[in-house]
């Protein structure tokens, strides 16, 4: 066995055009597949490139890569082995034990179960993504996995409805013997709630309100137990909003609703916080302070369908990188506030004003009918 540099893959480039990105890797990998196996480059059983050496040459998100190769997984071209990487495999060879207890397959159980349990009928448009996460307590990540598998295998079809993509049920659901019979994965929720409340107690007895709390690498040494036991105490704590999470550099700090009501205190994190409020307010992204910014000066100075100034202007007046200011703007289309035209004359325009009824994106869309 040996393992592939991301050097002898770059002969072949991927077109990122008119497909989605996962698309665009996965045929990607099969290409590269093809030509490493063709010159003898490689054979069945190496190491390719890791997801992280991948995602960096392709510039784009690990989770991205990580998603085309359990596609090509499931085709049969690929083997991921714990702790070692992915390894390119002999179709022709059996498939995998490993792989049956996959998450996705257990998805792909519970998806069925939940779909009949509700009693949806051929035609029917099935929840979304999120909702179906939230149903039966998998990410949702592992959920566009098993309906992308249904959708191969005939269950479920795409449509365009109401121009968005939905998902139809297109013949019945039912689940094999051997899927009737699988034990049911039922996640540890005791173990979280037990964790989760000990936090609380933790948290209720060393920490005042506005205080930034430890990291849940920490918090796994401090209580022994997975990282992701302590994901999931801290997103039920975020939900009672006893703590306030943010990414990176922003950490997580104590808010203290849910547990008792008490003023305020002085913290080192931040000074004299007065409320809760105050406390979410200075503990905003800096995206998320541009983006309240910009509704706040669209509103002001601008009608729907009027072009707004660039990101660069909106960068210098708000004292923030355009790195900030293009998160914020991405939020704001995908919120359908603003909209992106492209050529000479293109730039930056209002589809709706923030806050405000339909006509104005109706207006903005249609600006001849006025």
């Amino acid at each position: 066995m040996k393992k592939i540099s991301i050097q002898e893959t770059i002969s072949i480039k991927p077109d990122f055009s008119g497909r989605t990105k996962e698309d665009v890797v996965l045929n990607w990998l099969l290409e590269v597949r093809n030509y490493l196996l063709v010159n003898n480059i490689a054979n069945f059983g190496d190491l390719i490139p890791s997801k992280k050496e991948i995602s960096d040459y392709l510039n784009i998100s690990t989770g991205t890569v990580q998603n085309a190769i359990k596609y090509a997984e499931d085709l049969g071209f690929f083997e991921s082995r714990q702790c070692i990487g992915t390894t390119i495999k002999n179709p022709n060879e059996k498939i995998s034990n490993i792989k049956m207890n996959s998450k996705k397959d257990k998805a792909i159980i519970e998806i069925k179960r939940f779909l009949n349990t509700e009693k949806y009928e051929i035609g029917e448009i099935i929840p979304n993504i999120t909702e179906i996460a939230d149903k039966i307590q998998t990410s949702t990540n592992t959920i566009r996995l098993a309906l992308r598998k249904l959708i191969e295998d005939g269950f479920l079809r795409k449509e365009t409805y109401n121009n968005k993509t939905v998902l139809i049920i297109n013949s019945e659901i039912r689940l094999t013997e051997k899927e009737k019979n699988s034990t049911r994965e039922i996640k540890n929720k005791n173990l979280t709630n037990i964790l989760k409340e000990n936090i609380k107690k933790f948290l209720s007895q060393n920490y005042k309100t506005g205080d930034k709390i430890p990291t849940n690498k920490e918090f796994a040494k401090m209580f022994n137990v997975s990282i992701r036991t302590v994901n999931s105490s801290l997103k039920e704590l975020n939900k009672e909003k006893v703590i306030l999470s943010r990414r990176g550099k922003y950490g997580s700090v104590f808010l203290n609703e849910g547990i008792k009501k008490q003023s305020y205190e002085k913290s080192m994190f931040m000074s004299k916080p007065k409320s809760k409020k105050e406390i979410e307010k200075n503990y905003d992204y800096k995206w998320e302070f541009a983006l309240e910014n910009i509704k706040k000066h669209i509103l002001k100075n601008y009608e729907a369908g009027d072009k707004i100034p660039s990101m660069k202007e909106f960068a210098k007046r708000l004292n923030v990188s355009v790195s900030t200011i293009k998160h914020a703007v991405h939020e704001l289309i995908k919120q359908e506030i603003l909209y992106v035209q492209r050529g000479k004359y293109g730039g930056l325009f209002i589809m709706e004003l923030p806050e405000k009824e339909d006509s104005y994106r109706w207006l903005a869309i249609n600006p001849d009918m006025f």
